[in-house]
Formats: structure tokens, C-alpha cells, sequence
């Protein structure tokens, strides 16, 4: 008796078994995402980004509202001179601001490590709004370590044109970095009630998903209205009369005419403060492009980093080598 023999498969017969193995397959990696998903949902040492970005969004607007509220109740404090020897004033918007701002993210993550520009302030209750932080509309889930996650806020830029009111420059500002990298970037114009945000590599607000191409080939570069140093001279030398200069206050309104296009690059040479550039740098790299020192290195937002950038800055979507080399 022959018991032996050959089991032939068709075309078909190895396609069925294709399949049923790619079926396994996926079932077995869906279940071990969703195990690891669980497991950092219940973990109280991580921090939902997605999460962080609605609250980021839901303090900045809460922060825009206590400046449009005391615009007319005005309270100038001066903190001095800057380095330049300007007027460098503090509101009683600046520190409402300040407060709601702060006080909307540590009820969500009271553990998170804050940087403001007022972190010296001590709040009352402000009562911000809380409700409704969930409306970004992002399905992804992705979780981060608490300790890799500093937030930086700027509760007013552009305090002086806020006080000569030039609203158009005023935003309210959050970033937040993790392990040093500015991953997401919230910059609200309070009095436009428009809130531009980007969450680097995932997605962007509406404003900044479909940046339109100038029709006018002119360089464009905007510069600090207050703290110009010799940057505009520095621009005619590297590209003579191809130059438009423009002059803008605000950190936050400077990086986002860059970010929609309106102008080519960003330049500053004076020493800036970290709050005023991280959403800014968020918002860019979201987008495709740098905002960099003059030495062509990327900014650090670590919570132990230096709060002052010295090195001057450099933000642009393209050309980043060109317009360094202004700032040599």
C-alpha cells in the first residue's frame, strides 16, 4: 500500500492561504497596538498631544479674551529698558492674560513644567473657561513621557503696540516642546478671533493648510519695528535694491507672515526671548520650514535651556543659507 504522495496547490489554493496569513497578521499587530495604547492611556506619566493641543488652543483664545477685555482699562507697569534702551512695559492685560493662560493648562496638567513671560506673577483664581478642549480635528493618538514636555507661553506680544493700539500686531502664544523641539505652536489674534496652530508632521489650522504662492517675485523681508539693529543695512549689502524690507511688531505676527507666505523670511539680531519665537518655530516646521540662530543650529525649548536667544534668527520656508548669510 502506497501512502505516500504530493499535495500540488493551484493558484488559488495559495492565494486563500496568502490571505488567511495576512488576515492573522493584522489582527495580531491590531491587538498589540491597542494593548499599547491602553496601557499608556492609563499611565500617569504620559501626556496625550493631541490632548495638549486643544488645551494650548483653549488657553491661548482664554488669554486672548482677557486682552480684549482690559484694552480699554488700561494699567502700564514699566519693567525698564531693554538692551537697545526701549521701553519694555508689563499691562494689567499682560498679567490677566498671563494667569488664565497658566491656569487653563495646569488644570488639565497640573504637573506639566511651564515657562511664561510673567512666571513671576502670583495669580488669584481667574476662573478661565475649561469646557470643550476636544475639538481638534486630528484622530491621532499619541502619547509622550510628562518629563520630556516643557510649555512655553507668551500671554501678550507686542505689548507696546498693544498700548499705542496696534491691535493687528497682538497675539497670545503656546508652544509646546518636547525634548527640546518645538512640536506644537498655538498663535491667536485675539482681535481678528482667528487661532493658527500646527502640530509638527500631523497636521495644521485651516489658515495654514493651503499657503497661496505671492504673484509678485520681490524678496520680502520682514523685520522687529523696535529692534531693527543693522539688519536693514546688513539686506541691501547681500541683495542691494531686490529687497523689500518690511517692518512688523510681534514675534507671533512676523513668523506667521512668513508662514502664509506674505513675506520670505524672518530676521532678527537683537536678543529675543524663547516664548516670543516657540510657536512661531512650531508653526514653520509644520510647514516645511526653520527658524534658526545665526550660526545655523536649531533652537533649544528645554525647560533648563537659556530663556534668551543671543545669536540672532533666522526664520524662513526656503533659502535658509541665503539669509544667513546677512546675519554673518
Amino acid at each position: 500500500m502506497n501512502l505516500g504522495g504530493t499535495i500540488r496547490l493551484n493558484k488559488y489554493g495559495l492565494f486563500a492561504i496568502l490571505c488567511l496569513f495576512l488576515i492573522y497578521s493584522l489582527h495580531f499587530i491590531s491587538k498589540r497596538t491597542n494593548k499599547s495604547t491602553e496601557s499608556d492611556v492609563n499611565d500617569i506619566n504620559k501626556i496625550n498631544i493631541r490632548t495638549i493641543l486643544s488645551v494650548a488652543i483653549k488657553a491661548a483664545e482664554n488669554g486672548g479674551k482677557k486682552v480684549v477685555e482690559h484694552k480699554d482699562n488700561m494699567n502700564i507697569k514699566s519693567k525698564g529698558k531693554t538692551k537697545e534702551g526701549l521701553r519694555d512695559s508689563v499691562t494689567n492685560a499682560d498679567i490677566s492674560s498671563h494667569c488664565s493662560m497658566t491656569q487653563t493648562v495646569k488644570h488639565f496638567f497640573p504637573d506639566i513644567k511651564l515657562i511664561s513671560e510673567e512666571s513671576t506673577v502670583k495669580c488669584n483664581d481667574e476662573y478661565p473657561e475649561y469646557d470643550t478642549v476636544d475639538y481638534v480635528p486630528i484622530n491621532k493618538e499619541e502619547f509622550v513621557n510628562k518629563d520630556d514636555v516643557t510649555v512655553w507661553i507668551d500671554p501678550l506680544d507686542a505689548t507696546y503696540e498693544y498700548t499705542e493700539k496696534l491691535y493687528q500686531y497682538v497675539t497670545t502664544m503656546v508652544c509646546v516642546a518636547i525634548k527640546g523641539k518645538p512640536v506644537i505652536g498655538v498663535i491667536h489674534k485675539p482681535f481678528e478671533k482667528v487661532t493658527s496652530w500646527a502640530w509638527v508632521g500631523v497636521g495644521l489650522s485651516k489658515d495654514l493648510s493651503f499657503p497661496e504662492n505671492r504673484i509678485d517675485n520681490d524678496l520680502k523681508v520682514i523685520v522687529s519695528l523696535s529692534h531693527k539693529g543693522d539688519v536693514e543695512k546688513a539686506l541691501e549689502k547681500k541683495f542691494g535694491n531686490n529687497v523689500n524690507v518690511i517692518s512688523a511688531a510681534g514675534a507671533g505676527y512676523k513668523a506667521l507672515e512668513v508662514a502664509k507666505k506674505h513675506a520670505d523670511a524672518y530676521l532678527h539680531v537683537t536678543n529675543i526671548k524663547k516664548w516670543d519665537l516657540c510657536a512661531g518655530d512650531a508653526v514653520l516646521n509644520a510647514l516645511g520650514g526653520k527658524m534658526l540662530d545665526k550660526f545655523g543650529e536649531e533652537l533649544n525649548y528645554s525647560s533648563d535651556a537659556k530663556v534668551i536667544n543671543e545669536n540672532g534668527l533666522v526664520a524662513a520656508l526656503a533659502k535658509h543659507n541665503e539669509f544667513l548669510d546677512v546675519l554673518k
